[in-house]
């Protein structure tokens, strides 16, 4: 199970955003290297359709790359044209710039800009076969042996460097962020663990302890009217402490870490089911506890869902505020259904989602259609 937290995912965006900016400015800075320093053997014809495209594609890069979620996709067609352009590169540069030292050509910035591109968007091994594939088809490529290729290779290495030591450095950060949050969540059970305690005490005490003693004084004897009735009455609180052992009271609306309680509902192992690769994206955040607990206890039934009905093995658990409430999401791109034809006997969505944010004052509905994944979305304000 693969679950990034806030600063692996922050990382990410900054990546995709770093990336994006450095294929736009190579893209011009190489256009204008193209067109001022245009010679034989390069042809005009060639050279304008490859800047050209160039442009077009650095644009749609640039673009998308922005977006909230970029698609590693992106990479692998960034990938593709670098090497389309480096296999072209006796079309495309002057003589004298072949025959330079490496990175005075236009399409040397292209290629360096590819190869730091694949490190910081693609996972290994894949990165590092698409440097491998920019540095051929440079070779290939540029008549002569250039000192170009072997630059290329160790610019890769030091671009896996910088980005093993990043990723690391945010999933140390994530860890400390979740010790510090299950740190918090424990000091905070503990107290209202001792809560509930004197809680029930202090109800046995008042109620059923009391009975026994007024039995044991003489007061009430076994044929009194009264006995029944405060016996039917001691059964129902003891009854209702069995039933709701962990939740005091007083702690019902005392404030619980929301992202320490779904965390732990995201790595929990659901027995029997296949494991779900999910994405979490849930700051640090504080509701009321009965809240906290209908919201976990919602998105593991989602979650459930999903591993039982979707189909698929990916899925998305994000938080965010609205205004003093909150939004949970879970979603999944799997094979979806049409909530309407749910049959009614069918309690899980019903009850176990809709059911438990209805009791907090909250709610919740499920955006799906066949073939189209689902969108579960639940929302409390106080």
């Amino acid at each position: 199970m693969l679950t990034q937290g806030p600063a692996q995912l922050q990382l990410r965006r900054k990546s995709a955003r770093l990336v994006a900016v450095l294929r736009a400015t190579s893209a011009v800075v190489a256009t204008v290297v193209a067109v001022v320093g245009l010679a034989p053997p390069a042809r005009s014809v060639w050279v304008a359709v490859a800047v050209v495209g160039l442009l077009l594609w650095s644009g749609v890069f640039t673009v998308l790359m922005f977006r909230p979620e970029p698609h590693p996709w992106l990479c692998a067609g960034d990938t593709g044209i670098v090497v389309v352009l480096c296999l072209a590169q006796g079309n495309l540069v002057p003589a004298e710039v072949l025959g330079a030292s490496a990175g005075s050509g236009w399409v040397d910035m292209v290629a360096s800009t590819g190869v730091f591109i694949a490190q910081f968007v693609l996972r290994q091994p894949w990165a590092m076969a698409a440097a491998i594939a920019i540095t051929v088809a440079y070779a290939t490529g540029s008549p002569g042996g250039r000192e170009a290729p072997v630059i290329l290779v160790l610019q890769a290495l030091l671009a896996v460097a910088v980005v093993v030591l990043l990723r690391r450095g945010a999933a140390r950060a994530d860890l400390a962020l979740s010790e510090e949050a299950s740190a918090r969540a424990s000091v905070r059970a503990r107290s209202a663990a001792r809560t509930d305690e004197l809680d029930q005490q202090r109800l046995l005490h008042d109620t059923v302890l009391a009975t026994l003693t007024i039995v044991g004084t003489g007061s009430i004897t076994r044929d009194s009217a009264t006995l029944p009735e405060r016996a039917a009455a001691d059964l129902t609180v003891i009854q209702d402490l069995r039933a709701h052992p962990g939740v005091a009271r007083d702690v019902a609306h005392e404030p619980a870490p929301l992202d320490v309680a779904l965390r732990t509902v995201v790595l929990t192992r659901r027995v029997g089911l296949p494991p779900l690769d999910i994405e979490f994206d849930v700051p640090p955040l504080d509701l009321p506890h009965e809240v906290v607990v209908a919201l976990s206890q919602a998105v593991a039934e989602a979650l459930t869902n999903v591993a039982r009905h979707a189909n698929t093995r990916a899925a998305q658990v994000t938080a965010r505020r609205a205004g003093e409430g909150v939004t949970v999401e879970v979603c999944d791109s799997g094979g979806g259904f049409d909530p309407a034809a749910v049959p009614s006997h069918r309690r899980g969505l019903r009850e176990s989602v809709y059911g438990r944010m209805r009791a907090v004052g909250g709610s919740a509905r499920a955006v799906s259609a066949p073939s189209a994944g689902t969108r579960v979305v639940l929302r409390w304000e106080p």
